[in-house]
């Protein structure tokens, strides 16, 4: 007798600890559901964190709620690696497995599934549709450059150069279109506010220029954006043009850009990046507006634009930007013609 009651109060003893360990548990709640069904509950999800080896496996009951039980981690402390499986489904948010999930007693952990195939037939035809926006911009604008090239509206350098950041901006286009494609075929309508809903829409009609938004990303100002703004600050003028009907003068060079620039004032207010971006940019464009006022023997313009330019370069080698030593004693022993 004396043995069963000693039996039993370890067994009460042992009871109560357990209930103790219990009450000193993290316990993470969260709901399994179906990619664009309207928040419809997957049931029967196993869901399991192999490297918690204090969290016990668990599955989603009819409607779509889990409890995940902690011995030892608290809240504030990522998980990582959470495995969700039900057959004939995969994850949609993966973020979830990839960066880990940080505990709380909050919020409820959202797990957001899709039939296996939807995901990769949706980033398949979001790719065809990023590829088709790209390669048309790339022709577009190689149109629009010989376009101005054929009006002498820019040199045969400046062409190049244009040329060159438009090939840039096709290849920079193919280097995120994976993951562009990838972000917005796992994009759940049910997660979305109504101010994003429309977007939305918008990429199911095929525009995914605009619908970048939705993942964080907006469209990239493009190249010819960038011309006009360039163009705009520096003109390409035709200076036989100007010297035929002497209509050229100081007053007639917009110079806004290189007065903001040498008095650090608004810069910022009228380019949405900073000098060390777009210096090199408006330094070889005033280089190559000088070299074109030199061929139309106007001393005046020429040695104006090659002492501009020869200040920005300065410029761009103090804030180390770049080494443009070579520049700079190149336009210095040019301005000497001009002295």
């Amino acid at each position: 007798m004396s043995v069963l009651l000693k039996t039993l109060k370890w067994s009460m003893l042992a009871l109560a600890m357990h209930c103790g360990v219990l009450s000193a548990q993290m316990v993470q709640y969260g709901r399994v559901v179906e990619m664009n069904s309207g928040g419809k509950a997957l049931s029967g999800v196993s869901i399991t964190i192999p490297s918690a080896h204090d969290c016990q496996p668990t599955s989603s009951d009819i409607n779509g709620m889990f409890r995940l039980s902690f011995g030892e981690h608290k809240v504030g402390d990522v998980v990582l690696g959470l495995n969700a499986r039900k057959y004939g489904y995969e994850v949609v948010n993966h973020h979830l497995l990839r960066d880990g999930y940080t505990l709380t007693d909050k919020d409820s952990l959202r797990v957001v599934m899709a039939p296996v195939g939807k995901i990769t037939e949706a980033r398949m035809h979001y790719y065809a549709l990023l590829e088709a926006v790209s390669v048309s911009r790339y022709d577009s604008t190689m149109s629009f450059l010989n376009q101005q090239f054929a009006q002498k509206h820019i040199t045969e350098p400046e062409l190049e150069y244009w040329k060159s950041q438009a090939e840039l901006e096709l290849k920079t286009a193919y280097q995120n279109m994976d993951d562009q494609a990838d972000r917005l075929a796992r994009i759940n309508r049910d997660d979305l506010n109504d101010e994003d809903l429309p977007l939305y829409d918008q990429l199911l009609s095929g525009d995914v220029t605009n619908a970048l938004a939705l993942i964080g990303e907006e469209s990239d100002s493009n190249v010819i954006n960038d011309y006009l703004v360039f163009s705009g600050t520096y003109p390409m003028m035709n200076p036989e043009n100007h010297v035929a009907d002497g209509s050229y003068d100081l007053l007639n060079i917009p110079d806004s850009l290189y007065s903001d620039v040498m008095v650090l004032d608004n810069y910022t207010q009228h380019y949405e990046t900073d000098f060390s971006a777009n210096g090199p940019r408006y330094a070889e464009s005033c280089y190559y507006l000088g070299v074109i006022f030199d061929e139309a023997d106007n001393d005046v313009m020429a040695a104006f634009c090659f002492r501009k330019a020869l200040k920005m370069y300065e410029l761009l080698t103090e804030m180390e930007v770049g080494n443009y030593n070579d520049k700079i004693a190149e336009l210095k022993e040019m301005l000497k013609r001009f002295e």
